[in-house]
Order: C-alpha cells, then sequence, then structure tokens
C-alpha cells in the first residue's frame, strides 16, 4: 500500500514568507505555489508548506512525513482497520494533490499523499543501470506524418484507434495515461502515472511506460518508450522502441523478463491495430 516516502510537509503561519525563506534556501521556485499549498521538488522528493491550521504546529513537532499512495481514501480506511487513528481526513489541496494523515497506534503520525505532479522513477535512476534489451515494432501507415502524430499525441487520437479513455498532455511531463481498464479501482487502470519526456511535433514522441497492473513487482519500475515517424513511399513508417529494461536485476527478478515478453507481444498487437485502423477508411483522430 505505502509505496515510498515521498514528501514531508510543514505548517507554517505565514505561507508566503515560508515560501520565499525555502526558495531562497534550495536555489529554485516552487512547481507548485498556490494560497493554500506550495511544494518545491527537492531532489525528486517534495517539501510541501501549507497554512497552519487550529490543530497545526509549527516546528519540530508540526513536520509530517508524508508516503505516497495510488488513493488515500482508500488507504485511509485501511490503516484505520489496522488500528490507525484519523488525524487529518483525505482532502483535496488543489492540482489534484490529496493529503491526509493518521496516527498510528504507537502514537506517530503517518502521512498520506497522492500527487500527480511528480513522476515515478525511471529504471534508469535506479542501480545496476539499464541493458541494451528493446522490444523495437515497425508498421508503415497510408497516412502522411502530421496525422500519425495527431493520432499517437492526444486522448482524441488514440479513441479514434485504440482506447477511449486516456489523459494525454502535450508537454514534457504531461501525463500519457491509458486506461485500458476503466471500471478498476485507481492504480489499476492501466498506464496510470505515465508522463510524456520528450516530443518533436511529427516526428517523435517519448513517454514513460509500466507493467499491467498483475505484474506487481516490475509495475512500480517505469520503463520508457519512444514512437519516430518518417516520411514513407506508402504514406508514414512508425518506429515504436521499447526500452529501460534494467541490466542488474534480469536473472534476479523474474517479473522483469514476464514483462517483457508481454509487451513484445502486447505491442505488436497495437500496430496491428493501428494499421487496421486505416484499412477501416476513417482516419480521422
Amino acid at each position: 500500500m505505502l509505496k515510498g516516502l515521498r514528501t514531508v510537509g510543514f505548517d507554517v503561519d505565514d505561507v508566503g514568507a515560508a515560501k520565499e525563506w525555502y526558495a531562497e534556501l534550495l536555489g529554485k521556485r516552487p512547481y507548485f505555489d498556490e494560497p493554500f499549498y506550495v511544494g518545491f521538488d527537492v531532489g525528486g522528493y517534495e517539501l510541501g508548506l501549507h497554512p497552519k491550521g487550529e490543530d497545526g504546529q509549527p516546528g519540530v513537532g508540526g513536520d509530517v512525513a508524508y508516503w505516497a499512495v495510488d488513493d488515500v481514501s482508500k488507504a485511509v480506511e485501511d490503516l484505520v482497520a489496522r488500528g490507525a487513528k484519523v488525524h487529518r481526513p483525505a482532502q483535496d489541496v488543489g492540482g489534484g494533490i490529496v493529503v491526509a494523515s493518521v496516527v498510528d497506534p504507537f502514537g506517530n503520525a503517518v502521512g498520506l499523499i497522492a500527487n500527480p505532479h511528480f513522476a515515478p522513477p525511471l529504471v534508469a535512476a535506479l542501480d545496476g543501470g539499464v541493458s541494451e534489451r528493446a522490444v523495437v515494432k515497425t508498421v508503415v501507415v497510408p497516412a502522411p506524418v502530421n496525422e500519425v502524430f495527431a493520432l499517437w499525441s492526444s486522448s482524441e487520437g488514440l479513441a479514434a484507434w485504440w482506447l477511449p479513455g486516456s489523459r494525454v498532455e502535450l508537454r514534457p511531463g504531461g501525463f500519457f495515461e491509458l486506461y485500458f481498464m476503466e471500471d478498476a479501482p485507481a492504480g489499476k487502470k492501466g498506464s496510470e502515472g505515465c508522463r510524456i519526456l520528450s516530443f518533436v511535433p511529427d516526428r517523435m514522441l517519448s513517454f514513460t511506460w509500466n507493467a499491467p497492473p498483475h505484474l506487481d513487482r516490475t509495475r512500480e519500475r517505469y520503463t520508457w518508450v519512444v514512437v519516430e515517424l518518417e516520411p514513407d513511399d506508402a504514406g508514414t513508417l512508425l518506429r515504436l522502441t521499447h526500452l529501460g529494461w534494467p541490466a542488474g536485476e534480469w536473472e534476479t527478478e523474474p517479473q522483469w523478463q514476464e514483462t517483457y515478453a508481454y509487451f513484445d507481444a502486447a505491442w505488436q498487437t497495437v500496430m496491428d491495430l493501428f494499421a487496421r485502423h486505416f484499412a477501416s477508411g476513417d482516419t480521422s483522430p
């Protein structure tokens, strides 16, 4: 349930003054800045500042470490069932950031946070390095590169040939979430948490990618996908390369091999589906 430490939150009397103090200390501006919450990205972790409430205590006694979870309300329910008591109920503090805290049976405050603004770590950032393995698939479709790019880089485009439900924000760091199982619980709908890494209009799109929910040990370790487009005599050559497979854990974690095999087959299915879309005659995004 707890996915790792994500945020340390401080209650402060003056959010504006605290924001400027920490901005100078850290040498950077906050990534999220609202009167009700200020968040700094500090080496991939978050320092959060929020106004002191009636029960808030500034200083050492008022700080809370927040653990990342997929669903804050559900996490609170699970912890209460294990003997914890609600300290602060789940609350959306803005920008889709949901926080809560409980007190464990031993008197310790445990914070919970779901923050869509933080992308998960890539395999490349972890020990052991990245192998040269890659899933590579190609397809040629009878359409110009600008039409093909539109079909991959927007929710409307993806709905035209692949999935009705997605969240795509065409910007570096924007979401690239495809909901294969829209009725599933949060965190198990599909490529939740995936982000766009970079793009060149009508030429290239890259995004992080995760394993399906049943591959639980590799799902939280994100790989990445690069989609490249080239003009072709028949239209557009699309090349998809799935990278980021770990070198150090390939033999010790069997689920990595299972994940690779899963996507070797799955991406071919996607290529076939994309080709059939053009055979249908309706190529509009």
